[in-house]
């Protein structure tokens, strides 16, 4: 019966005997290669992974020709044509994925574009109003600076004073007295600023220490010569006008000094139509002690108030 039971021994608990013998002797070798095998799947794995990357290659054409671009992906083929302004490139892709028995085919699309930037500089130019030399110094000038043309007469020199609102007008100014007094020398003081008004007329401003003698009406014959000049301005151009004004200084009652003054602008007249000028080209006026030019608290301003003015008319 020992026999018997052994003879029928099954196979397959012999075969498990066997493996799990070969397990206990050998299963640090099994584990070993179990992780091998995982290794080299998880290897082969990525590189699988990498192959599905494409292989490009760009060809950057001449500028000025269109953009092409060829994909290549086993049975199917497709070319997109554009032309961007100044510049263009032919680009061709050839994508592979092998893995096992299966291909795919992955398309990429590469558009260079060009921009073209055009910077426009603007330059801007500020002109300065242009000072002119005959402007103030200082707002005291400008206040004390009488409007008008006036030149004041001097035996053999003409000082040009007064504002004036432009260089042209004071221009004019020099260029008429130096006709009228050729030969004098003529000092230019004149100011100019655009707040005076523009002249209507020329003063000629007859003033001297010893031009008329104390409450006395009769020109010195030192000064004849210079209303002679303006008589000859007179004659040379018959449509000149003249005003003829007479002052005095404070002394004296004001009526007086209006009967002076008026006696003193008739003798200056006087002396014109002597030189052959219209008595009807000829205004005469008397202006008393009203219109000073200097402080009458002193002689030598009173001096200067005593005078004779001639208003020349274009």
């Amino acid at each position: 019966m020992a026999e018997s039971s052994a003879d029928h021994y099954p196979w397959r608990w012999k075969f498990a005997d066997a493996v799990e013998d070969l397990w206990l002797l050998h299963r640090g070798k099994f584990l070993g290669l179990l992780l091998l095998g995982l290794l080299g799947i998880g290897v082969a794995g990525y590189f699988a992974f990498d192959n599905e990357s494409s292989d490009v290659t760009v060809t950057d054409s001449s500028v000025g020709d269109g953009e092409n671009e060829t994909h290549d992906g086993g049975a199917t083929d497709e070319t997109d044509d554009e032309g961007p302004i100044g510049s263009g490139a032919d680009v061709s892709v050839t994508p592979t994925t092998s893995r096992s028995s299966t291909s795919t085919t992955s398309t990429s699309s590469t558009t260079t574009s060009t921009t073209t930037s055009t910077t426009t500089t603007s330059t801007t130019t500020t002109t300065l109003p242009e000072v002119s030399a005959r402007a103030p110094e200082s707002p005291e000038q400008l206040a004390a600076t009488p409007p008008g043309a006036i030149a004041d007469l001097g035996v053999d020199t003409v000082t040009l004073v007064g504002g004036l609102p432009t260089d042209s007008t004071a221009d004019e100014v020099l260029q008429l007295t130096s006709s009228v007094f050729e030969g004098f020398t003529v000092i230019d003081e004149q100011i100019v600023d655009a707040s005076f008004p523009p002249p209507t007329t020329v003063l000629f401003r007859l003033s001297a220490p010893d031009l008329f003698g104390y409450n006395r009406n009769d020109v010195n014959e030192a000064y004849l010569p210079l209303i002679d000049r303006i008589a000859a301005a007179m004659i040379a151009d018959d449509t000149l006008t003249v005003d003829v004004t007479g002052h005095t200084d404070s002394e004296g009652p004001a009526g007086g000094n209006q009967a002076l003054s008026e006696r003193r602008a008739q003798a200056a007249a006087d002396r014109l139509i002597a030189k052959d000028v219209a008595a009807s080209r000829i205004t005469v006026a008397g202006r008393g002690e009203d219109q000073p030019i200097a402080s009458n608290a002193t002689e030598e301003g009173r001096l200067a108030n005593r005078r004779v003015e001639f208003g020349l008319n274009p």
